[in-house]
């Protein structure tokens, strides 16, 4: 074990200012030899470290152990990981884009250079969901892990079912706070959810998914109706990233859903994550922590360094196992909710599988599999269809059967 890795750092934003404080409170700071970034003009504040911009010769360095990658550009990003770790050097990075497209052939030149490389940073906050996975649940047969992955998302949600805003007005507040980017598209159309879920399910079940197999769909379409509908119901709409495991079929999806009190996630609010893990000995358990901000995520990148300084590493123990299978097979329900311009017969559906629960023909449960889905994702966002997925069949049957005392629900 040695605690003298002197450590470089690619970034210095958000994340990497919250990484920084971390180390001068545990009096390590003197361990960050170089701060590389793009621009060396602007104000920061005063630390001992050299602070040079990106340049080609800054890859190699014999004077640090540890590479922290915390930018934003996963292109770049992919540079300075892949060919740091193939000198040799201890890699961290928090860069779900990248991970989650490249994770297959950066865990091999992890493995070829007998070198380490650890993403905690990347996943959930400060919820150290990858650790857990690693470690307690290395020899658990998992059968369910789900959960809100995405702060951004989960704060304008919590801010439309607890206060009389728009959209636009919670977006723009969740920018404002530093929980949303300035181009806030992967936030709140589920892709940072989804980068996030192929992650999870590789350390979950050792299958690695490419991120354009999975179907995703955000929280852009979400209307007041939708937030009115859901409140006489009890319910909320959470944007929730799954994986299940049915008969060797892995299934993967980012959806913002329906979902009722007795679900663990019901009262994860503002920009707060959380993980429900459902495994064959252990039952379910629950985990909750800050998806978003300087301090929390800072906090867990300098885990991964101290991790790095006890020899620590990923043991990948279930990748690749040859018996299970990536499946957009599965049948879902969902609520279609249509806006006032669009009839139901402009869109390419399956008659017999939708059931009206309005009289006007606007609102729909529509029972499909999520191959169907995909192939109308496009023809719902190009006629403005909210889709939300009904977390169970006690929800569905609830809303069934509440429309049918109302005399409506009838299939179309």
């Amino acid at each position: 074990m040695g605690t003298t890795n002197n450590i470089k750092l690619y970034g210095f934003g958000v994340v990497g200012q919250g990484f920084q404080s971390y180390l001068a409170k545990n009096e390590d700071a003197k361990r960050l030899h170089t701060i590389i970034v793009k621009d060396d003009t602007k104000n920061r504040k005063e630390i001992a470290s050299i602070i040079e911009t990106t340049n080609n010769k800054t890859i190699r360095d014999k004077d640090v152990n540890v590479i922290l990658e915390l930018i934003n550009s996963s292109d770049e990003a992919y540079g300075i990981v892949a060919e740091n770790l193939e000198i040799g050097k201890k890699v961290i990075s928090a860069n779900k884009k990248l991970i989650a497209e490249n994770l297959e052939e950066l865990i091999t030149i992890e493995k070829e250079n007998d070198t380490t490389f650890l993403y905690e940073g990347a996943v959930c906050g400060s919820i150290p969901i990858i650790r857990v996975l690693n470690d307690l649940y290395s020899n658990e047969p998992i059968k369910e892990i789900k959960g809100i992955f995405n702060g951004s998302s989960n704060y304008i949600l919590s801010k439309l079912f607890s206060e009389e805003i728009s959209y636009q007005d919670a977006l723009l507040e969740a920018q404002r706070l530093g929980f949303a980017e300035a181009d806030p598209t992967s936030d709140v159309g589920g892709y940072d959810a989804l980068y996030k879920l192929i992650i999870v399910a590789a350390h979950a079940f050792g299958a690695i998914v490419k991120p354009y197999e999975v179907l995703n769909i955000g929280i852009e379409s979400i209307t007041k109706s939708d937030i009115e509908f859901a409140k006489g119901h009890n319910l909320k709409i959470k944007l929730i990233a799954k994986a299940t495991l049915i008969n060797d079929e892995l299934n993967l999806s980012v959806f913002p859903t329906l979902i009722d009190s007795t679900n663990n996630l019901f009262n994860v609010e503002n920009e707060y994550n959380g993980v429900v893990i459902d495994s064959n000995n252990i039952g379910e358990q629950f985990y909750k922590g800050k998806g978003a901000g300087s301090l929390p995520t800072g906090a867990v990148v300098y885990s991964d360094l101290k991790a790095i300084d006890n020899d620590y590493a990923y043991l990948y123990k279930k990748l690749n196992s040859e018996n299970i299978h990536f499946s957009n097979e599965n049948k879902l329900s969902f609520l279609l909710s249509l806006n006032e311009n669009t009839n139901i017969d402009e869109l390419d559906l399956n008659w017999e599988n939708l059931f009206s629960l309005e009289e006007n023909g606007k609102r729909f449960i529509y029972e499909t599999t999520v191959e169907e889905l995909i192939h109308n994702k496009f023809n719902f966002t190009k006629h403005n269809v909210s889709v939300l997925a009904i977390d169970d069949d006690k929800i569905k049957f609830l809303l069934k059967s509440n429309f049918r005392l109302e005399g409506v629900g009838l299939n179309y």
